[in-house]
């Protein structure tokens, strides 16, 4: 069976791998939203693809339109979302597109796209860091005995994110409702590459400790088989309904253990880091995809420290 596929967002490092990693005999189809964009193609594998733009997912109407026009046109018959923003779109219009897509249910969207909602959905099972939702200074006097971590409700990695060193040092104006405070986690940062099957059931979860990171990604890591991350998604994927790929942060406390920091329903930037590691989860989700049984005891990965080169 062969597949025609449409990656959106090819100008960001999730798109690039999707598209580098893929088979070689995999047609593919290319978009952004970004003007310039083919300025930065040049860490493309593959070559002479055609690409489209596409208008942002602010304007949701006209992303919709586009995309379709380039189904219809292209005879695309799977779209594989890369760009955070448009997660939501494609979750929530799922039935407005005219091809089949790959992407996680719009609640499990929504929770992990709000950090407030998402560190409720696990907070009754040990992972949650500590935070609070306010806009009362004195409702911050738990992170009285260290720094305190500011990110906003709705955001993208970093952007927003502050680091404080005591309540007080927090200006007035960033105490309300559309940022969350959390408390500091000291300790390494591991993203784990996750692929769940299409019933929502994990195959593969793989840990990667980031040790060198470049404008949000991990460019050095190691892969460990860390239990109690593995153990703490397998519980998310019992919670939250994840179909395909996700890549889940968590970052270490000051007792050692993991605490949640965000989970993205899509392949990362750091994936080939993981590739390196022994498997290759777009390779796998093909193989779901063309209806193959894949068994998740085949799925070995190595314990490795490695690199990858990005666009810079």
């Amino acid at each position: 069976m062969d597949i025609r596929v449409l990656v959106t967002g090819v100008g960001g490092p999730a798109g690039m791998n999707v598209v580098n990693h893929s088979p070689n005999d995999l047609e593919i189809v290319i978009c952004d939203a970004d003007p310039d964009v083919k300025k930065r193609l040049g860490s493309l594998s593959k070559t002479g693809l055609k690409l489209y733009q596409v208008p942002y997912a602010k304007d949701e109407k006209k992303l919709i339109e586009a995309i379709n026009d380039i189904v219809l046109k292209e005879k695309i018959d799977l779209i594989i979302p890369t760009v955070d923003e448009e997660l939501m779109v494609f979750s929530r219009s799922r039935e407005r597109f005219n091809t089949k897509i790959i992407i996680s249910p719009f609640e499990t969207v929504n929770v992990c796209n709000d950090k407030y909602l998402f560190y409720e959905r696990f907070k009754e099972h040990g992972f949650s860091p500590r935070y609070v939702l306010t806009d009362n200074r004195e409702d911050l006097r738990i992170f009285d005995k260290g720094k305190i971590f500011m990110k906003p409700r709705i955001g993208r990695g970093s952007r927003g994110t502050r680091t404080f060193e005591s309540v007080d040092d927090i200006p007035d104006d960033l105490i309300n409702k559309n940022n969350v405070f959390c408390e500091h986690l000291p300790g390494y940062e591991y993203t784990s590459d996750v692929l769940c099957d299409l019933d929502g059931k994990p195959l593969v979860i793989m840990p990667r400790k980031r040790l060198e990171v470049y404008k949000g990604v991990c460019i050095r890591g190691k892969m460990e088989k860390n239990e109690k991350i593995i153990k703490n998604i397998e519980k998310m994927c019992e919670v939250l309904k994840f179909i395909g790929p996700i890549n889940i942060q968590f970052k270490i406390d000051t007792n050692g253990n993991p605490k949640l920091v965000e989970a993205n329903p899509r392949f990362s930037g750091g994936l080939p880091i993981t590739i390196k590691a022994g498997v290759n989860t777009l390779n796998v989700l093909y193989d779901l995809l063309r209806g193959k049984k894949v068994d998740k005891e085949k799925l070995v990965w190595q314990e490795i420290e490695c690199s990858q080169k990005i666009e810079r």
